[in-house]
């Protein structure tokens, strides 16, 4: 048995370190997933004006403040008994908000944080096996998703051709959330009620013509199907076979044209979602394509027990058709990405925010174990003797808490939310996975529910711009401070990466008592809960082969790019920006103030 850790596993920020015990056969046996960083926001809240928590919880995350900023502000309407008042307007602009940065996001997340793995040398060396089709295969993975400043066999190699384009459109589309934020990161216009700033007409024209740009680089590098064509065909298609069927149709078209001339270029009609959809499933590509390799995507980060594993959705965006207001609890059916719990077996379910609790089993915290997050605690060890990584599966190894949903982990993120909402391409894939003997979740779906779902968000964005927001609209109702004396809220929303909630309660001076965040990450990356079930990271990685196809040219354990793909295939991003632990006893956490 060989220990094999990845510290830090993301490209992005660092603080999550993977372990993962490696059999002879390159298959891990056990694996523990460790968040390095204590993140101190509920402790920084405490005794703040509840109306501070939309603009100060935008510093734990540099990547999606957006996202924290509305789940706070969601918390907030709640707390103020505003949120069935909300006008229609104001719910518009948050919708263009997030739906720009999760547009972003995404982008940096498959070119940039998880592209850049498909360049590995590993994969050149499997393709060279296949000679003229495999180096035609390899010539188009590393021409694409190389990174900046990288070397194979300290040969120094171009950046890639999308590696390269996706940045200036992340540049971009953080213009465009200025805009109407203010500034990016750290926007300043989301308020309770409502919204600090109303878009302008011209505003509304600036944010289209960075929309229209952004489409640009989708159809010269994303995707060479016509964008009104993929929709129509795929997340507006009658069943999830027909969605499916399309793409394998689409593919075998581009196969037919390509194999004998060894043309995977864009110049021949592969755009980086045909290139992945073909080529990164050992099922579609080499069952149903017939081609001669895959990178075998859907045999790794899968789930070995359905009973242990659900996909969970809060529910995002808000649906204009409903008017003013929306309801705090986000019932099925009452979001644009409506919530929902789908089972390890793909069953539905209405998502039922009270069973939502939380575990310290195995995390580096002394309060109460599984408790809701409308009840949390957050008690950080204060010997430094106790916070050890490295003592085994039984021991804490964690500044994770284990979320639960009674009772069961939870993967969140664009592969549940493609679940939740029965969207046809991701679900029929997932489907044929299931009855194929694979897990309906793996590294493959959920790439491919991450590229589907920012064509989904891309498409609504222009009707929010250009067809439901009304520049002459209302943009805010006013707020009775007495309302948050003794109160509470609860502010469900979907971050990029996932289910993203906020819990805020208040004392009879309407000051926070308690505050607490369950963000995307925590539900991916948990440690194991009381009952020893280990969080979806951690099951996902288990029944994995460590290197490249599977292990073709055998187990390198030096170059884990299975371990890469599985942990960074969840777009993970672990707390960041401000952190604090305070061991001295001079400034308590009550004392604390952030400007």
């Amino acid at each position: 048995m060989v220990n094999v850790t990845i510290d830090p596993l993301t490209r992005i920020e660092g603080h999550q370190r993977v372990s993962t015990e490696v059999g002879a056969d390159g298959v891990i046996t056990d694996a523990q997933s460790s968040s390095l960083m204590f993140r101190g926001f509920e402790r920084i809240l405490q005794n703040q004006d509840p109306r501070d928590a939309a603009i100060l919880v935008q510093r734990i995350c540099g990547v999606c403040p957006i996202s924290h900023c509305l789940a706070a502000t969601n918390a907030l309407d709640n707390l103020y008994g505003v949120a069935e008042h909300v006008p229609k307007d104001a719910l518009v602009t948050r919708n263009i908000f997030q739906a720009l940065n999760t547009i972003a996001s995404h982008a940096t997340h498959i070119y940039v944080l998880w592209g850049p793995d498909l360049a590995n040398p590993a994969y050149r060396n499997v393709l060279a096996t296949l000679k003229d089709t495999g180096n035609a295969i390899w010539k188009e993975m590393v021409g694409r998703f190389a990174p900046i400043s990288y070397k194979i066999d300290g040969i120094p190699i171009p950046a890639g051709t999308s590696y390269l384009a996706a940045i200036p459109e992340k540049k971009r589309l953080q213009e465009a959330i200025a805009i109407i934020g203010g500034r990016m990161p750290g926007p300043v216009t989301p308020y309770p009620g409502g919204y600090f700033y109303k878009p302008t007409v011209a505003d509304v024209v600036k944010i289209s013509s960075y929309y229209l740009q952004v489409m640009d680089f989708v159809s010269k590098y994303t995707l060479q199907v016509p964008f009104d064509a993929w929709i129509a065909n795929t997340y507006k298609a009658s069943s999830p076979k027909k969605a499916v069927n399309f793409v394998v149709e689409h593919l075998q078209g581009l196969i037919n044209k390509s194999l004998s001339t060894n043309d995977f270029s864009r110049e021949a009609g592969w755009g980086d979602v045909e290139f992945y959809a073909a080529f990164g499933s050992q099922l579609v590509g080499e069952t149903l394509l017939h081609l001669p390799a895959s990178l075998k995507h859907d045999s790794i980060g899968g789930y070995s027990d359905p009973s242990k594993i659900n996909f969970l959705s809060y529910g995002g965006f808000y649906k204009p058709e409903n008017g003013d207001g929306y309801n705090p609890s986000s019932p099925a059916g009452d979001r644009f990405l409506t919530s929902g719990i789908v089972t390890g077996k793909l069953e539905h379910k209405d998502f039922d925010p009270s069973k939502v609790t939380e575990s310290i089993a195995h995390s580096f915290y002394e309060n109460n174990d599984n408790l809701p997050p409308a009840k949390g605690e957050t008690v950080p060890f204060t010997d430094p003797g106790k916070i050890v990584y490295d003592q085994g599966p039984n021991s804490r190894y964690s500044w994770d808490k284990a979320p639960r949903y009674d009772g069961i982990p939870c993967e969140v993120g664009p592969l549940a939310r493609m679940l939740a909402i029965k969207e046809p391409l991701v679900t029929g894939l997932a489907l044929a996975f299931h009855e194929n003997g694979y897990s309906a979740a793996n590294v493959y779906t959920r790439m491919m529910a991450r590229m589907q779902e920012t064509t989904i968000i891309a498409n609504e964005l222009l009707k929010w711009v250009t067809v439901d927001f009304d520049p002459k609209g209302k943009i805010a109702v006013p707020l009775d401070l007495s309302k948050a004396n003794d109160s509470h809220g609860m502010g469900l929303w979907e971050a990029p990466r996932g289910a993203l909630g906020h819990w805020v309660s208040t004392d009879s001076k309407g000051k926070v008592g308690t505050y607490q965040c369950i963000v995307p990450g925590t539900w991916n990356m948990s440690p194991r809960d009381s009952a020893g079930i280990p969080g979806p990271l951690e099951q996902s990685l288990v029944g994995s082969k460590i290197s490249a196809v599977g292990n073709a040219l055998g187990v390198d354990y030096s170059n884990p790019v299975g371990i890469f793909h599985i942990g960074r295939s969840y777009d993970p991003c672990i707390s960041c920006a401000v952190h604090t632990i305070d061991l001295t006893g001079k400034n308590a956490p009550r004392a604390l103030r952030i400007l």
